[in-house]
């Protein structure tokens, strides 16, 4: 059965939510990563993974939120 319009709009609203949080999430540990805490080849490598790691799940929920407006504007009433 397909999706109402109105669950496509939650769905939306709910993944833009999530995808705010992840971002602010993973901004604040990557701040935190900045700081003079934790030093050398370990945390460097441990720093450019993270970076690497919200890159992709960055771009995995914009897809999602992107594939949602795509069948928002194609669902009926």
């Amino acid at each position: 059965m397909p999706m109402s319009r109105e669950q496509v709009e939650q769905a939306l609203r709910r993944a833009e939510e999530l995808t705010d949080q992840v971002r602010g999430s993973l901004d604040r540990a990557l701040g935190l990563m900045g700081q003079p805490v934790w030093t050398g080849p370990a945390a460097d490598q441990f720093g450019a993974e993270l970076a690497a790691q919200r890159q992709a799940l960055l771009t995995a929920c914009t897809g999602v939120v992107d594939d949602l407006r795509g069948l928002l504007a194609r669902t009926q009433g």
